[in-house]
């Protein structure tokens, strides 16, 4: 949700902008239900709603209303109106964001607070309001009652264990993909001296305890991805975190390490069964070998996991 934080800021800088949002999807089109786009004047936009011709049609009208013109709906065939491959349809609500500054910086509020709230956009103009959630408002944006309904909830968390080669080319992956990054590194090898591209903190201990000192428990919505330099650093990590009902655990290493580590954990009463919760090795068996490669891989599982869901976890591979 750091696009409202940019769309706030742009508005306070000056900037006449015209917020575009996808309400109505059909068949095959490149952006899901809520995916949102801010467009100035001059055609500059904020985030996408899905590139090609179908923006650019959609930036025109944007333009238009970002200049004074009222809020307006439009209706786009990918196949009909703008010879486009993807064979479905999609719909936008397209109003003056300034109009709307106030529940603009409502949620951004709610953001940083970490309250979550339901944004709500209406279809016929695109007026927004903040709304209690739900029991039925989850993750994924849903119409009701003239309005869709989008969860705005605080990024998930990202615990990269590890300030190394990976580590580093993890982090702005991770923050790209919307989530907050902590990277946690006890600096004795100085990985700490220099400042982590996408990391909004850093935590100075390996140690799960300092890390929940820091942050409060870990729990439901958070990923942890374990890829330290010491494979006796890892083996305690797991054997501490296996147990957590976190979204994601994950662990750098061969599967030959893997093997070891659950011979000896097994020893210390970790059921064999208990590693069916750990993605180790850690992320998508792309044949990575070099960080920047191996960053992709575990991004990419992310992806798959976001997109496809757990059940089809072991399903991604892609053989060496």
């Amino acid at each position: 949700m750091s696009f409202l934080a940019d769309v706030l800021a742009a508005l306070d800088g000056g900037r006449a902008l015209a917020l575009v949002t996808v309400v109505g999807v059909g068949g095959s089109a490149p952006r899901h239900l809520g995916a949102r786009m801010a467009v100035d004047v001059d055609g500059n936009g904020l985030d996408t709603i899905g590139g090609g011709r179908v923006e650019h049609e959609v930036s025109a009208a944007a333009r238009a209303v970002a200049a004074g013109a009222p809020a307006r709906r439009v209706r786009h065939h990918l196949v009909r109106d703008l010879a486009m491959c993807c064979g479905g349809w999609m719909e936008f609500v397209i109003a003056p964001a300034a109009r709307d500054r106030e529940v603009l910086a409502a949620a951004v509020g709610a953001l940083t607070a970490r309250t979550p709230r339901v944004l709500t956009t209406a279809l016929d103009d695109g007026r927004l309001a903040l709304d209690e959630p739900g029991p039925d408002d989850g993750r994924a944006p849903r119409v009701v009652d003239g309005a869709l309904r989008e969860l705005v909830a605080a990024p998930p968390r990202a615990l990269v264990f590890g300030a190394g080669h990976v580590g580093r080319a993890l982090a702005p992956l991770l923050a790209a993909l919307e989530f907050e990054v902590i990277v946690c590194d006890d600096g004795d090898t100085g990985a700490l001296e220099r400042p982590i591209a996408g990391a909004t903190q850093v935590i100075d201990s390996f140690a799960v305890a300092d890390v929940e000192r820091a942050l409060g428990p870990l729990g439901g919505g958070d990923h942890v991805f374990i890829v330290t330099r010491d494979h006796a650093v890892d083996e305690r990590l797991v054997a501490e975190l296996i147990g957590r009902p976190v979204t994601y655990l994950g662990m750098i290493g061969s599967r030959g390490k893997v093997g070891r580590f659950q011979k000896r954990l097994a020893v210390r009463g970790i059921a064999p069964e208990a590693w069916a919760a750990v993605h180790a090795p850690i992320g998508l068996d792309l044949g990575a070998e070099t960080p920047a490669e191996i960053a992709v891989a575990i991004a990419a599982e992310l992806v798959a996991l976001r997109r496809r869901g757990p059940g089809a976890r072991g399903a991604w591979a892609v053989a060496p």
